[in-house]
């Protein structure tokens, strides 16, 4: 099974960066970042969470943006699928995420792994 290509991206407070990539062959890598520092980890999905993934990826509905309200701190996501010029990219601030459950049902199954 093949997957879109994804790469998660979220930024928060002080200093704070997550970054999942996920390769179409299932490979994976995790760069997490804060004030402190963390090596990055890598891995393969297993068939299981390649069923999982994709199965979220084409449950998607089109791409969107939920900027975060003026004055509001917290998190921004950047959910990118495919390579460009086709990609889809969904931007979502964090307190908007339970606005958009697809999108929201991927990042989480992105952040066990």
């Amino acid at each position: 099974m093949s997957l879109s290509r994804v790469n998660y991206r979220v930024v928060g407070q002080d200093d704070y960066v997550l970054e999942i990539t996920l390769e179409p062959t299932g490979a994976y890598r995790i760069d997490c970042g804060d004030h402190t520092s963390h090596k990055p980890r890598q891995g393969v999905l297993d068939e299981r969470q390649t069923r999982e993934i994709a199965d979220l990826i084409a449950a998607l509905r089109e791409p969107r943006e939920h900027p975060a309200p003026e004055g509001a701190t917290g998190f921004m996501a950047e959910l990118t699928l495919g390579a460009a010029p086709e990609s889809r990219v969904y931007r979502v601030w964090g307190g908007e995420l339970v606005q958009e459950p697809d999108v929201m049902a991927l990042i989480r199954a992105l952040e066990v792994i």
